[in-house]
């Protein structure tokens, strides 16, 4: 994670941030502890550091601010970090802040702006121009990029790749060619990743990815098949939402920036990867019972089976309109109802007559006629007309 290298500056430069750059507020010693607590373990001191009593003109050091801003991605107050890292740009940590302004941009699922902040940070540090460019495939893939392909092809080609970019390369190709509209080449190359790394921690992925690629291309009872097998036997725990189980890129990645949060500190290239590192048992699970819930009562020969439905795969997205893939469980209508599952008369439909209604009026209708022949009986009445 960027703190390591916001951590060693601040050990180097002190409050003095780089040449040239706006004199920094000094560090107290209380904020220094503050900071140590926060770096020793991220994921459990975050609130406490956000909660850190600041100067009463709210000045902060860049490096307590870029920290903030590190903490309040964690506890996934993505607004605020963008506003701490902003307010450091021109305090001479400025690729830094770029580095988490991507952060906080993946974790409101605004993949443009993200892929914006990792080409500053690429102009701003050389250093960083490997990273950045994986990390501009990813985005651009995920976003239905048609240039997400290229950008990969082009990163992979840099020499001296990080292991982590290394291991992930082959499953985001796949995925590019799932976003991209070619679910049978994204199905084959799952499951030659799947098939050649079976105990990556990837496997689980590639093998669920496979089975909704083989879904969009018809290849339905292999898919099934394949969702079972890696379900299990345990039940689903928890729902997602039908945009994750369907794999959408902004939905992938703002999922991976969920379980960012409870993960401890670690390097760029590998806080990247595991964007993609997700759980495929449960997206099965929750796949399959999504099937089950739509499944046509009339049709139904196997309770244990999903309904055989064919899913067409997404139109492809710019980097400023998502595509949004159907959800499993067929094609949406505009109303919301699922396909084959028009509306039938039933005894509960029955029950909803205004049955209440019908007898209050009756009753009232009752009471009029007695009072008018309790009138009509009157002696005065009769002489009257």
């Amino acid at each position: 994670m960027f703190a390591l290298r916001v951590m060693l500056c601040a050990v180097v430069l002190g409050s003095g941030i780089a040449r040239g750059a706006p004199e920094a507020p000094p560090i107290t010693p209380d904020v220094q502890g503050a900071i140590g607590a926060y770096l020793q373990d991220p994921v459990a001191n975050a609130k406490e550091f956000l909660a850190t009593p600041r100067a009463p003109d709210d000045q902060l050091n860049p490096v307590q601010a870029l920290l903030l801003g590190d903490a309040a991605v964690r506890v996934g107050q993505y607004r605020t970090a963008s506003e701490l890292f902003a307010a450091v740009r021109d305090a001479g940590l400025a690729s830094a802040a770029e580095i988490g302004m991507v952060w906080a941009a993946l974790g409101r699922g605004r993949l443009a702006d993200a892929y914006d902040h990792l080409n500053a940070a690429s102009s701003l540090d050389p250093a960083l121009q490997q990273t950045t460019a994986f990390a501009m495939a990813i985005v651009a893939t995920a976003n239905g990029s048609k240039t997400g392909a290229e950008l990969l092809t082009s990163a992979e080609a840099q020499g001296d790749l990080d292991p982590a970019f290394r291991e992930v390369a082959p499953l985001l190709d796949a995925y590019a060619s799932y976003w991209g509209g070619d679910p049978a080449r994204a199905a084959d190359s799952f499951t030659a990743f799947a098939v050649a790394h079976p105990d990556s921690r990837f496997a689980d992925d590639a093998f669920y990815a496979a089975a909704q690629a083989k879904l969009r291309a018809g290849r339905e009872d292999e898919a099934i098949a394949d969702l079972q097998a890696l379900a299990g036997d345990q039940p689903s725990t928890g729902r997602l939402s039908s945009r994750l189980v369907a794999l959408d890129g902004r939905a992938l990645l703002r999922e991976g920036m969920r379980r960012d949060r409870a993960r401890p500190t670690r390097l760029l290239p590998r806080r990247l990867a595991d964007l993609l590192d997700g759980d495929g048992v449960r997206l099965a699970q929750a796949a399959l019972a999504g099937y089950r819930a739509h499944e046509d009562p009339d049709a139904s020969a196997n309770a244990e089976a999903p309904a055989r439905t064919t899913v067409r795969p997404p139109d492809p997205a710019s980097r400023d309109v998502q595509a949004t893939p159907t959800p499993p469980g067929g094609t949406a209508h505009r109303d919301g109802a699922p396909p084959d599952h028009a509306p039938r008369f039933t005894p509960a439909d029955a029950s909803r007559f205004p049955w209440r209604i019908v007898l209050a009026l009756a009753a009232a209708f009752c009471v009029l006629a007695v009072w008018l022949l309790a009138r009509r009986g009157r002696p005065g009445h009769a002489s009257s007309r």
